[in-house]
C-alpha cells in the first residue's frame, strides 16, 4: 500500500507554496480547524504561489478542512 501522503503530495511549486502556507497557518478553535486565509494567501504569495492559483488552493484547502469537520461531527452523532 502506497503511503497516502505521496500519492496526494503537491507536484507544483505553487502547491507546495499553498500546502505549506496552509499547514502553517492552520489553527485549532472550540469549532474545530480552521484557516487563517488572509494569512495564509500572503504566506502563499512569499512562497512562490501567483494570487488566483493560491486562492483557488487555499479554497480546497479550506473547503477539505470544513468537510472532515463535518464528517468527524456526524461520526460522533450517529
Amino acid at each position: 500500500m502506497a503511503c497516502p501522503y505521496a500519492a496526494h503530495a503537491p507536484t507544483s511549486v505553487q502547491g507546495h507554496a499553498c500546502w505549506a502556507a496552509g499547514t502553517a497557518c492552520a489553527e485549532v478553535t472550540m469549532a474545530g480547524l480552521t484557516l487563517d486565509t488572509a494569512g495564509a494567501l500572503a504566506a502563499a504569495r512569499d512562497l512562490g504561489a501567483s494570487g488566483w492559483a493560491a486562492a483557488e488552493l487555499l479554497l480546497a484547502i479550506r473547503i477539505g478542512m470544513a468537510e472532515g469537520s463535518a464528517a468527524r461531527r456526524e461520526g460522533e452523532t450517529t
